[in-house]
């Protein structure tokens, strides 16, 4: 079964060495990428630098969100911490289901009924050191965080149990902390579909002494050296000021032990995404610009990296012995770079293009449920075995599902709302094997954000689920779930 949640950035807790930067760029031109932000603040400073005071007991923390995005509902995150030096501070709050929400701007937008789940966890917890929060602001009120501000999310506070002998961080975690479930994932649901802050600024904590460190991103001299933000060498290694060298991009042909012709990319940068065209004679293969569905969608040969920059191949084009004759030609798989990014992914192709053919155009994505999933960078003559052209026969179709039916029953009510949420955080378990049934908004994923529109289904006079929706039937939908089990009712026919 697909994972629940997706996991970006994996950084170590403890002794972890991180850059003196504690803004990480989460999403890049992702279609679910959106302008807010994800900020940890510390109370005593009213940003996300604290150095310790000897003695120093407590340090007060405030999550928050800097909102560009109208018709905010929902969100979940993680924030790990170095489970030797710290610990969590019981909840001061006194509202019941209000845990850590207190005095927020979260707990201003709750209307009654909402979800709130917030929780110290930790290795008790099977988990590493942290807190997690997943809270829709409610289930039947058009309740939004307010849009163009920063809305603070949670207030905690650290004791400080043992000072740290270096920097450590109070680290937004993603697919990486859990309550005895699934790990959480970071997402900020908007109009009822998850989506991905762009950027996370973590909370770094200085022990007694340390040297000032250069916040790289609040126009600000904080290490007192002459140079701001990006102009500092300390920030060489900050997203927000990388700078994307000049390097080679391009496609080449190969071969793997069975003998299969296989597609090659070289890349200077890490790449997140490809497209190309192959055109098929009877004995090569050769890269063409050419191929597409028509003449106002021909695919052309790019690369985009990390940074979501595009490259154009204008160099590495070979031809390659072709692997069956063009009839023959089945499509294409992962090959060995993309291997592990099946289920998280997008790889789409066309072996009969309207324009340009004989031959196949291939579209590819390497991450689109929060994995971070990024091809290596492969220069100086090497590459990444990206593809393999096959022969054999695509895989038999997915078992049918009724969309929305949680509990398997054939029916859709509050019951199904319920499982959704519960299984996504981790409480209860699937009934059956079926990832694409619990995908209520059909957006590829397995969230808290599946139950908004069932609740507005049965309540609200919304909107039908998308098919297949009260009935059973096959996904029309090109995504990474399946169903690898029916429920009884679509069993039964």
């Amino acid at each position: 079964m697909k994972r629940l949640f997706g996991w970006v950035s994996v950084f170590l807790l403890c002794c972890a060495v991180l850059p003196a930067q504690e803004v990480q760029n989460f999403c890049d031109g992702e279609a679910n990428c959106i302008a807010d932000t994800m900020e940890v603040i510390f109370d005593a400073t009213g940003n996300s630098l604290i150095t310790l005071a000897e003695g120093q007991a407590t340090i007060d923390v405030t999550v928050q969100t800097t909102t560009a995005s109208d018709g905010v509902q929902g969100w979940s995150y993680g924030l790990a911490h170095d489970g030797d030096s710290f610990s969590i501070a019981d909840t001061a709050c006194d509202g019941a289901g209000l845990d850590y929400l207190c005095g927020t701007d979260a707990q201003a937008a709750l209307v009654n009924p909402f979800f709130n789940v917030s929780t110290a966890v930790g290795p008790a917890q099977n988990s590493p050191s942290g807190f997690i929060s997943a809270v829709v602001l409610s289930f039947i009120a058009p309740a939004t965080l307010t849009s163009g501000q920063p809305n603070s999310l949670a207030k905690l506070t650290y004791n400080v149990d043992a000072m740290p002998a270096d920097s450590t961080f109070s680290r937004l975690a993603d697919d990486e902390l859990s309550n005895n479930g699934p790990t959480v994932a970071l997402n900020i649901t908007v109009a009822g579909e998850a989506k991905l802050p762009t950027t996370l600024t973590h909370g770094q904590i200085n022990p007694p002494g340390a040297p000032a460190v250069e916040d790289c991103a609040n126009g600000v001299d904080d290490d007192g050296d002459g140079a701001v933000d990006c102009d500092d060498a300390d920030c060489a290694d900050a997203a927000n000021c990388e700078i994307v060298p000049a390097g080679d991009y391009g496609f080449s042909f190969g071969a793997n032990a069975d003998g299969q012709t296989t597609i090659n990319m070289t890349n200077a940068l890490p790449a997140m995404a490809f497209q190309l065209g192959v055109s098929v004679g009877a004995d090569t293969v050769s890269f063409s610009g050419d191929l597409g569905a028509d003449a106002n969608r021909v695919v052309e040969l790019l690369i985009t990296d990390n940074r979501g920059n595009s490259h154009t191949t204008g160099n590495g084009l070979t031809v390659g012995a072709a692997a069956a004759a063009p009839g023959e030609i089945q499509g294409v798989v992962r090959g060995a770079a993309l291997a592990g990014f099946e289920g998280g992914d997008f790889l789409a192709f066309d072996i009969a293009p309207g324009v340009g053919g004989p031959g196949f155009y291939v579209g590819y994505v390497s991450d689109l449920d929060d994995d971070a999933n990024q091809i290596p960078a492969a220069a100086d003559g090497a590459s990444n075995e990206i593809l393999t052209i096959t022969a054999e026969a695509p895989p038999p179709p997915v078992e049918d599902f009724f969309r929305g039916d949680a509990d398997g029953n054939g029916r859709i009510n509050v019951n199904d709302a319920v499982l959704i949420i519960q299984i996504a955080v981790g409480n209860l378990g699937s009934r059956y094997n079926c990832p694409d049934a619990l995908d209520a908004n059909d957006d590829g994923r397995n969230n808290i954000s599946d139950a908004v529109p069932v609740l507005r289904w049965v309540f609200q006079r919304g909107a039908a689920l998308p098919a297949p929706f009260l009935g059973c039937g096959a996904d029309p939908t090109d995504d990474d779930l399946g169903c690898e089990e029916s429920s009884a009712t679509c069993a039964a026919g």
